[in-house]
């Protein structure tokens, strides 16, 4: 079928895009920099993939793959200019480093005549990451090689909707190579942004407008998935599973979601009915015990995830732009103010709130105007859980201001 690279060979990289390609016939080739993965994916030339749901586990052999050292630049160079199409999955504060490799790979490409289109597909869950990518190869290309990549080079963004969380130390001592994930496999990608056409692979659909669906992701997927993590924090849980079963924190997820659906149909005009539908699906799958999916994992770096386009802020951004109060999400982002973990991103977001208060970061990071009606829910929220912090305080007081909400549109 053909050859394709995949930038990155953890979580994502081996249980989702990886094994995608790999099913559909292609030889996949992994650049990663962990020398125990890239040895092992060498010597094995196979992996083992785990779906698991609450209903049991199926294990399936991912064959046909090799990996090539990330930290050598150039062997990631030359096999990057031999690949017929290609997927990153390092995150996003990783692209600026591997950027320059993907640019002296695509020389190499040039160099020897090939000028057939290639296709990234940029699988990092950020907004434009499209854009910042070409920024980021652009830096390192001349003029005339700028050019040659507009026209050759698709960078495609894809929406990641699979759960694939972090193996433990001890199941990665056990295997290396071992991962787990959730059944759902389906991955939309920017159709708009491909050059040529893409590879067939079971699961891979192109779509437009993609902003929609990337957004949806953000802002039901994400972000009921961060305030059942956050949620569940205050209510002293370690995992996923354990939060979403607790009434409380699922009835804030589901309302949040509602608000976030609202948002999105005035936006784009997409019938509530297919939301609500991918809404009440999500909720499902955070039932998922067989995951495993952590607390801390999911609601890692609130730094990130309190941004003003992301899913929490980006969500309730989104919602004022419409004139639809997002109560609910608020409480998702007053929850991950005090979300403590050990990861750096959150560490500085409490360090902030700590030296300058919530509402510079409610005004200087999430971007609400001071005075905003984002700001009053959230002092609320913050009083309230001062008095007794659980998430049934969040819920009692989301629904008080709703009532409060409603009695003004009724008098107006």
């Amino acid at each position: 079928m053909g050859l394709f690279v995949q930038y990155g060979a953890g979580n994502i990289g081996r249980g989702f895009i990886g094994a995608l390609f790999a099913r559909s016939g292609y030889e996949v080739v992994f650049i990663d920099v962990d020398p125990v993965v890239v040895s092992a994916l060498n010597e094995r030339r196979q992996y083992i993939l785990e779906t698991v749901s609450n209903e049991g586990a199926v294990r399936e052999t991912v064959s046909g793959v090799s990996a090539v050292d990330g930290k050598n630049a150039e062997s990631a160079a030359d096999i990057i200019s031999k690949a017929d199409c290609m997927a990153t999955a390092v995150g996003v504060n990783i692209l600026p480093r591997i950027a320059p490799v993907i640019a002296n790979g695509l020389k190499k490409r040039w160099a020897a005549t090939n000028t057939d289109p290639l296709n990234i597909i940029i699988c990092e869950n950020l907004i434009e990451a499209g854009k910042l990518l070409r920024g980021l190869i652009e830096e390192h290309l001349s003029e005339d090689e700028r050019k040659l990549f507009g026209k050759t080079v698709g960078l495609v963004e894809a929406s990641i909707g699979r759960m694939v969380p972090a193996m433990t130390a001890e199941e990665k001592n056990r295997d290396p190579l071992f991962v787990r994930a959730e059944d759902y496999h389906s991955l939309p990608v920017d159709a708009e942004a491909v050059k040529g056409s893409l590879p067939k692979a079971d699961g891979l659909h192109p779509v437009a407008p993609f902003e929609f669906y990337m957004r949806r992701k953000l802002f039901l997927h994400n972000m009921s998935h961060a305030l059942t993590a956050y949620a569940g924090f205050i209510n002293g849980y370690e995992y996923i599973w354990q939060a979403v079963s607790d009434p409380n924190v699922k009835l804030l997820a589901e309302r949040a979601m509602i608000e976030a659906s609202l948002a999105l149909h005035a936006e784009y005009g997409i019938g509530m009915d297919s939301l609500l539908q991918a809404a009440a699906d999500m909720l499902i799958r955070y039932h998922n015990r067989a995951l495993g999916d952590t607390i801390s994992r999911v609601g890692a770096d609130t730094f990130r995830k309190l941004s003003p386009n992301d899913r929490l802020a980006g969500a309730a951004r989104l919602c004022f732009n419409h004139g639809i109060e997002p109560v609910y999400i608020c409480a998702g982002i007053t929850a991950a103010l005090v979300f403590e973990n050990e990861d750096s991103g959150t560490k500085k977001i409490n360090e902030q709130k700590k030296d300058r208060g919530i509402l510079d970061i409610l005004r200087g990071h999430c971007m609400f105007d001071e005075g905003s009606a984002a700001e009053k829910y959230v002092t609320r929220y913050t009083d309230a859980l001062c008095k007794n912090a659980n998430a049934s305080a969040l819920l009692a007081e989301a629904e008080s201001i709703v009532n409060e909400v409603n009695r003004e549109k009724r008098i107006v």
